[in-house]
């Protein structure tokens, strides 16, 4: 038997006889629990009355717990069970059975008062273990299948408030639940701000988890986020973009984000140039993770920049209260300038990122991203002659600065352009910074046993008499 601990409280879950996913089999049947034998138990634990000839032992048919006939006195059908007819339960087990129960029911006001009870028994750590312990998890899973919206609120409301608790996420993933909540989403989409928002915040909580993020996806997790990016609504917006980013984490998933029919690609570009920054924030995060991926994935990125009139040159180019814009903004600059097939059309971004390096100087991270894109264009010819005009600029702010991958960023940079160019660097290191490049060159690890190595093919350290 496996027990969960859930805020000091002992938890031993519901389990199924069968399949464990009840989205895929609704009619499910639990494991009947095993009866505490009457000689255990000499007094009731729910009134503390003593067992006696008269006062008769009963035991609850849901938790096996031996009770008074007070405590047990209610008869409740328990289909859950696979008992049709109505059997004792006691007073401990009635309200979540009696919802369980219900939750079977072709009645939409039971099926409602079942979600309803179901979902405030969920966001109350009191009433945690009867939930989890006689189905209630289960049922709620099971009433995703009905198109009833008010039945739905409820639902997808008691599934997002357990999945914040970590120890359930294995139980609910196997249940069903990232099928249910995906079922309720393409029903309902945006139409309800509530249910979206619960919804698209439990499908990111899985798709965080990364033992559950391959099972998210293969449930249908990726086809509601991606709809709901979409969303006229900016706070569904938000967190569906959100769960597109830990989706994306994965370069595994970038094909299917990048072929969908959802153009997804377009969407963010659009959404980065929208005047909430939160919302550009959030955009351009998720185009940078998913230019992280193949080349033709950076120049989709890169094609589809044009096609919207070059929406990323007007982020870079702006000064936004909101730092981290800029900061996404850079990282993905960085990391589509390693491709080489889109040298040309990057350029005009390059300018703007050589021109940023003396505001960027307070910012470190946005420091490392600008230096990081700088050193990437430097490997191509093409943009060598415009970087060494930047030189005194790369010295000064990023050569020189006291973080070590802006240093390291730099020195790749000034090495590119010391090897195009070695006369003219030479001169502009002299003058500008030659000590703290020199200095930095000779702490580099292995690079002065590859320069020996080098050496030694027209210097050896033995050799004969000419």
């Amino acid at each position: 038997m496996d027990y969960i601990r859930i805020e000091g409280v002992l938890i031993l879950p519901a389990r199924v006889d069968g399949s464990p996913d009840v989205f895929q089999c609704p009619c499910f049947t639990l494991v009947k629990p095993s009866w505490v034998p009457d000689d255990n138990a000499r007094h009731c634990e729910l009134c503390s009355t003593k067992f006696t000839q008269l006062k008769r032992r009963h035991h609850c048919r849901m938790c096996g717990a031996v009770r008074c006939g007070k405590c047990c006195n209610e008869k409740i059908p328990l289909p859950q069970l696979g008992i049709e007819d109505a059997e004792r339960v006691c007073d401990s087990c009635r309200t979540v059975t009696e919802l369980v129960t219900k939750s079977r029911s072709s009645i939409e006001t039971y099926l409602t008062d079942s979600a309803k009870g179901l979902a405030s028994f969920a966001k109350h750590d009191k009433h945690l273990k009867k939930l989890i312990e006689l189905g209630g998890m289960q049922a709620l899973i099971t009433l995703a299948s009905t198109d009833n919206s008010n039945v739905l609120s409820h639902v997808v409301s008691g599934l997002q408030s357990l999945s914040t608790h970590t120890v359930l996420h294995r139980y609910l993933a196997d249940a069903g639940a990232i099928k249910a909540i995906c079922k309720i989403l393409s029903t309902v989409g945006d139409s309800n701000e509530q249910i979206a928002l619960d919804g698209i915040s439990s499908l990111k909580t899985f798709c965080s988890v990364a033992n559950l993020k391959a099972k998210a996806l293969s449930d249908g997790g990726m086809q509601p986020v991606l709809n709901l990016c979409w969303s006229r609504n900016d706070s569904v917006v938000i967190m569906s973009v959100h769960t597109l980013s830990q989706i994306a984490d994965n370069t595994n998933t970038h094909p299917a984000i990048f072929d969908s029919k959802m153009n997804i690609v377009p969407r963010l570009l659009q959404l980065s140039s929208c005047s909430d920054e939160q919302v550009q924030e959030v955009a351009l995060k998720a185009l940078a993770i998913l230019s992280t991926g193949l080349p033709q994935h950076k120049h989709r990125i890169v094609q589809e920049n044009i096609n919207a009139e070059n929406c990323l040159l007007r982020v870079l180019e702006s000064n936004p209260n909101n730092p981290q814009i800029l900061c996404n903004m850079a990282c993905l600059l960085a990391n589509l300038a390693t491709n080489s097939e889109d040298q040309a059309s990057l350029q005009g971004m390059m300018f703007v990122a050589c021109q940023k390096l003396p505001s960027a100087e307070a910012n470190t991270e946005l420091l490392c991203h600008l230096t990081r894109a700088l050193a990437n264009f430097a490997i191509y010819k093409i943009n060598l002659s415009y970087l060494i005009n930047y030189v005194v600029d790369i010295i000064r702010y990023g050569l020189k600065s006291s973080t070590v991958p802006v240093q390291s960023q730099s020195m790749r940079l000034l090495l590119s352009l010391l090897v195009a160019s070695p006369a003219r660097m030479a001169s502009l290191l002299i003058s500008e910074g030659g000590t703290t490049f020199f200095t930095q060159l000779g702490q580099l690890n292995g690079l002065m046993d590859a320069v020996q190595t080098s050496l030694a093919n027209d210097a050896p350290a033995i050799a004969k008499p000419l």
